[in-house]
């Protein structure tokens, strides 16, 4: 039988926090939030929410995101190929044509490429080997599972459909990258954040998260290592076989 860590409780007679609107009561919510989280009994531990990126890490979308760059900068007069834009996959549109040289207006690239990608012929989106297996192990844990990607919020639902994930995804938020998927994982509680991209484990340090950096995609080990990665695996297999041991290292503590 799977021994699972106890899930943290409020403490006696402590009121839960309400929903409030204005920036000062954000921050107050946020400190009664922390002071509660930090004073949960000695040997009880916080359910496991563990985070992961979309493009790359979960799903294999790269052919129908390379075929609608290609085309919407085609249509606005730059030529490039694929093996240009694969090293720069995972970053927003916008970024990733600045990368590649091409000066181009911002709003007419984001039209183009959403129209390309949302054709029905488009190459379909794919589960990443081993992510059914690795979001169902999160689960099986007791934890909580949640998508936090740089693309169009619409499109990680579309990209999720797709792969047949959605049902094993608890919480999706798109159009944050790099450091800035941190809000989201802090507003989640994630202890581990997976990702393929030096941004990901950029944001998962800035949510004092661990970050697990998986070589699925255009950075190797040593590039996951130096933006801050804790630990790296092959794929998502590798991670399936390593999370058990860390949930009772975690529970231990």
């Amino acid at each position: 039988m799977r021994t699972r860590c106890p899930r943290a409780t409020w403490p006696t007679g402590a009121r839960r926090p309400h929903l409030v609107t204005s920036p000062t009561a954000l921050v107050q919510r946020w400190l009664i939030v922390r002071v509660h989280r930090v004073t949960v009994p000695a040997g009880v531990s916080p359910p496991l929410t563990v985070g992961f990126d979309l493009d790359l890490t979960l799903v294999d979308s790269h052919e129908r995101i390379i075929s609608a760059y290609i085309r919407a900068l085609s249509d606005l007069g730059v030529v490039v190929s694929s093996e240009q834009l694969a090293p720069h996959l995972g970053m927003p549109l916008i970024s990733t044509a600045a990368a590649v040289g091409a000066a181009v207006d911002a709003d007419a690239l984001v039209l183009g490429y959403r129209h390309y990608y949302d054709e029905p012929g488009a190459p379909r989106t794919l589960p990443m080997p081993g992510a059914p297996e690795a979001l169902r192990a999160v689960r099986a844990a007791g934890g909580r599972t949640v998508v936090v990607s740089a693309k169009f919020t619409p499109a990680v639902h579309q990209a999720l459909t797709e792969a047949g994930l959605t049902e094993l995804v608890d919480v999706v938020y798109g159009e944050l990258f790099a450091h800035d998927k941190a809000s989201a994982l802090v507003a989640e509680g994630a202890s581990i954040y997976v990702g393929d991209h030096p941004g990901d484990m950029a944001a998962a340090r800035a949510a004092q998260a661990l970050g697990v950096g998986v070589t699925t995609g255009a950075n190797d080990r040593a590039a996951l290592l130096a933006a801050g990665a804790d630990i790296t695996v092959a794929n998502l297999d590798a991670f399936v076989d390593w999370l058990p041991s860390h949930v009772v290292g975690s529970c231990a503590r």
